[in-house]
């Protein structure tokens, strides 16, 4: 007799399987255009802090928009929402595709189209965050917080990345036109949904009324904002800067090819994959707090390994253990969050989420390039990472942080389906 997996009973619900499905085509779009926007970008600026500012342009309307977009998808469906930010997303990349095919594309074009883009990531970002809990039975929601890690590395890390490396060497028109085409297909997938309705609301309020409610709602519970603020200097000095300095390193210091730049972030999908589909069967931890940020934290601390790599191999430990790490850790926040906030606060607090992680990360960037520019990538992280080790020492310790999980029992395993056994 075998207890059936989690994510099985999970893809036996059809809308969750039907959004999953859709934003694993996307996924692999976007790991095609990851690798070919970053090496179109170093191939012709050959400048790490021009990457940097690049990659700033993209996330910084993300980060300034977000609490306007959690105020947005409380008020209308999640999915129609999530429909125009696909099909936003389409005319964006089908239209770089065709400047670049022109041969007419400059720097500028592409900071402006960053921009833009980063606008409607905006909106997705919160509206997938409260569909999340109106579609998948509660018992679940770990499961459907792993399996979408898991596409976003097998498609996003792994598969896309590996394949826009091969095609930036022929046709970088060709890659991004082949990301287009999937936001065009996870919109059909969107489309097959049924209408989800509105969250419902009370008495009418104004939009700026509603953003000051979520940020109160998060700044009133401790151990969100404690947690959001450790992990903003993470994300801005050590995580996200790995997306410039680790490509900028292979192809300037140690001169690594196109394709290797597309297999390091391979490697981090293959570990992603792997953790997402372990982490989606596991039960929540009795100390969920502790336990995130003991996993982070190891992700974080690899970040001294770009301190001593001399090789591709050494390169690619970094981002195979941040992926495990983030996945891990992220699947247990996510399911924290979906449990203790309130249904009609999800779309405001996951914007505030958001919007807090991320929110020093386009600075972190540029200042990144700037100094990986000036005392080279290894000092860089050596000494990022052991700043950042200390916000997680503090939150590991923190006993007013941890209050939350203080009594807390362990929930029991899920319970076994009728005709989930076999016999032998």
């Amino acid at each position: 007799m075998q207890r059936r997996l989690a994510v099985a009973r999970l893809l036996q619900h059809r809308e969750p399987t039907l959004l999953l499905s859709g934003q694993a085509v996307s996924n692999l779009g976007d790991g095609v255009a990851l690798v070919a926007l970053t090496l179109l970008v170093l191939d012709t600026t050959h400048s790490a802090a021009m990457l940097a500012w690049f990659a700033a342009a993209r996330m910084a309307p993300t980060v300034a928009f977000l609490l306007v977009g959690g105020a947005v998808v409380d008020r209308f469906s999640r999915r129609t929402l999530l429909l125009v930010s696909d099909g936003s997303r389409f005319v964006l990349t089908a239209g770089l595709a065709a400047v670049i095919a022109a041969h007419a594309l400059h720097y500028w074009e592409l900071i402006a189209f960053a921009l833009v883009f980063g606008l409607f990531d905006a909106l997705f970002m919160p509206a997938y965050a409260a569909l999340t809990p109106q579609i998948v039975p509660t018992e679940l929601l770990p499961a459907m917080n792993s399996i979408r890690p898991l596409s976003s590395n097998l498609m996003g890390s792994m598969i896309g990345p590996a394949i826009g490396g091969l095609l930036a060497a022929y046709s970088t028109a060709g890659a991004i036109s082949i990301d287009a085409a999937t936001f065009a297909v996870s919109a059909a997938f969107l489309l097959a949904m049924r209408p989800v309705p509105v969250p419902e609301r009370g008495a009418a309020t104004s939009m700026l009324h509603d953003i000051r409610e979520g940020l109160a709602y998060v700044r009133r519970t401790t151990w969100f904002w404690t947690c959001l603020l450790a992990v903003t200097f993470v994300n801005a000095l050590v995580l996200v800067p790995q997306s410039v300095l680790v490509p900028y390193f292979l192809r300037h210091v140690l001169h690594a090819p196109k394709v290797e730049v597309g297999l390091v972030f391979t490697v981090g999908g293959v570990t992603g994959a792997a953790m997402s589909l372990v982490a989606g069967n596991l039960r929540m931890p009795r100390r969920r707090i502790r336990t995130m940020f003991a996993v982070w934290g190891v992700g974080t601390l690899s970040g001294l390994i770009m301190g001593v790599a001399t090789n591709f191999w050494e390169v690619a430990l970094f981002p195979l253990i941040v992926s495990a790490s983030i996945v891990v850790g992220n699947v247990f926040w996510e399911s924290m969050v979906q449990e203790e906030v309130p249904a009609e606060m999800m779309g405001r607090a996951s914007s505030v989420d958001w919007f807090v992680s991320l929110g020093l990360s386009p600075v972190g960037l540029v200042v990144a390039g700037a100094l990986a520019g000036a005392i080279g990538v290894r000092t860089y992280y050596v000494v990022m990472t052991l700043v950042c080790l200390v916000p997680t020492a503090l939150v590991l310790i923190s006993r007013r942080v941890n209050a939350v999980d203080a009594g807390r029992v362990r929930p029991p395993a899920p319970a076994r389906d009728a005709g989930a056994e076999a016999v032998s």
